[in-house]
């Protein structure tokens, strides 16, 4: 009674889950062009996921896996489904996700990748959407699903339908145990592994957070929370601590409209996908979208400060959850939808799912932790 009493209240004063408000990007949040002016290492549609062991850097993009050699993209294999994460450890051990169906188990030999153990069913429950893979220890894993009823791709309709199915899961590889760590999250979508802490970035809540079994007093932790955009991967970060990828940033406008059920409604029954008022990994390629004229361009020219329909930014986050610098692809920017991020030899890796590219960046010096 007294939660009913309290959401509506909230409805009424438009605060705590009602309002509408998104953080300020300023202090370590301010703006840049750091992701703009990154180097172009390759491109390839629909890259999606980066890691690396230490001696190679992997992408994913489509159905086909790379390999970073001599500055350029080398396919390493095809597979039937979509990959939808990746994770690498030393050693040649390698998992991908397929399809957000399969998670399997791969080892390099140097030049060929050997089939290895493949999951498809956490106990008596299929996998749908994973979609962050990160290595535990050499034998076991632990991964994300940002919904159990839509696939990876269909992440935009999970936002709107205000979706709360995502779950993390652990798999001993050798063994076959499966397990969940946690269920009923908005929308799981990156995993990072710290001794014996899991992170863990729920999207639609803003935020990252702590599951599984780690010590009481790592699970009070700080951690990452009302961010400005839609948190995903993470990984390790020279120092301590980790990079935070944020695939799109939030707004005033379609915080609004997740609270409007009847508008959100009849918009996902009516209109198409691509016109939804939602963020999107691009936009700026049809007048058919929204948030276009005087609201985001003056004279013809798109306004960097505009309401960033789609946006780039990556976050580096200390062991205090503090997150001490950020680098970014503003709204008038080309390199939009970060999906992953990886640190390898030295400078920091980038997979724009926007725009297909793989960006190289010198580790900015107020990101030390």
């Amino acid at each position: 009674m007294l939660a009913a009493i309290r959401t509506f209240t909230d409805r009424v004063l438009g605060r705590g889950d009602a309002a509408i408000t998104v953080p300020v990007m300023d202090g370590a949040l301010k703006a840049n062009r750091l992701l703009d002016e990154a180097t172009v290492v390759a491109e390839r549609a629909g890259l999606d996921d980066i890691a690396s062991d230490g001696a190679s850097l992997w992408a994913s993009a489509g159905h086909t896996l790379y390999r970073l050699q001599g500055g350029a993209l080398r396919a390493m294999r095809s597979f039937d489904d979509e990959i939808t994460a990746i994770a690498v450890r030393p050693k040649g051990l390698l998992a991908v996700a397929l399809g957000g169906r399969f998670v399997q188990v791969l080892r390099f030999d140097g030049e060929r990748l050997q089939d290895g153990a493949t999951l498809a069913m956490v106990g008596a429950s299929p996998l749908v959407c994973v979609n962050a893979i990160a290595f535990e220890s050499d034998d076991q894993l632990v991964f994300t699903e940002g919904s159990r009823t839509h696939a990876p791709k269909d992440w935009c309709r999970d936002l709107m339908e205000l979706g709360r199915s995502g779950r993390v899961g652990r798999w001993n590889f050798r063994s076959g145990v499966a397990s969940e760590l946690a269920r009923g999250l908005q929308h799981a979508y990156g995993v990072g592994v710290d001794g014996g802490l899991v992170r863990v970035s729920e999207s639609w809540r803003h935020r990252v957070v702590a599951v599984g079994d780690a010590p009481a007093s790592a699970r009070a932790a700080p951690f990452p929370s009302e961010l400005p955009g839609y948190p995903s991967r993470m990984v390790p970060a020279t120092g301590g601590g980790f990079w935070l990828s944020c695939f799109v940033c939030r707004t005033q406008l379609v915080e609004f409209v997740l609270r409007e059920r009847a508008y959100r409604e009849r918009m996902l029954a009516e209109v198409d996908p691509r016109y939804w008022v939602a963020p999107a990994l691009a936009s700026g390629q049809s007048f058919l979208e929204p948030l276009q004229g005087a609201g985001v361009k003056q004279m013809g020219v798109m306004k960097p400060w505009a309401p960033p329909r789609s946006y780039g930014l990556v976050l580096r986050v200390d062991r205090t959850g503090k997150v001490l610098h950020s680098l970014h692809s503003q709204v008038d920017g080309r390199h939009h939808g970060i999906t992953g991020v990886a640190e390898h030899d030295g400078r920091l890796f980038a997979a724009s799912k926007g725009s297909g590219r793989l960006l190289s960046v010198a580790i900015p010096a107020g990101a030390a932790a």
